[in-house]
């Protein structure tokens, strides 16, 4: 099994965290206040491949490799937490071709 953490809007982080894990992190979002910290989203990377996936209230989601400062992060909107969570157990899984065939955009939205 390959090695990925999530970390919280709080920068508490959790090595290989179980789906109802990943769910109840990002059922936070949703707590009042959420969109007004500091750091309001979470994040979940795939440690082998430096991908991360973060998460914000709103629905915006961020892709983007953070060993490759040349290639830009990948965004999409209005993602329920539903098909976050799916999307965060993909990246878990290492399925990044997967998760690349999706409808990204490069442009910040």
């Amino acid at each position: 099994m390959d090695l990925y953490h999530t970390t919280d809007a709080d920068g508490v982080t959790l090595l290989n965290p179980d789906t109802q894990s990943m769910r109840d992190l990002l059922a936070k979002l949703d707590e009042p206040a959420a969109d007004e910290a500091e750091h309001p989203d979470v994040s979940l990377v795939h440690d082998p491949s430096a991908w991360s996936m973060s998460v914000f209230p709103s629905g915006t989601v961020t892709f983007e490799n953070l060993d490759d400062d040349d290639d830009a992060p990948l965004y999409m909107n209005n993602v329920s937490r539903k098909e976050a969570l799916q999307m965060w157990l993909e990246l878990s899984r290492g399925e990044i071709d997967r998760l690349r065939g999706r409808n990204w955009s490069r442009e910040k939205c």
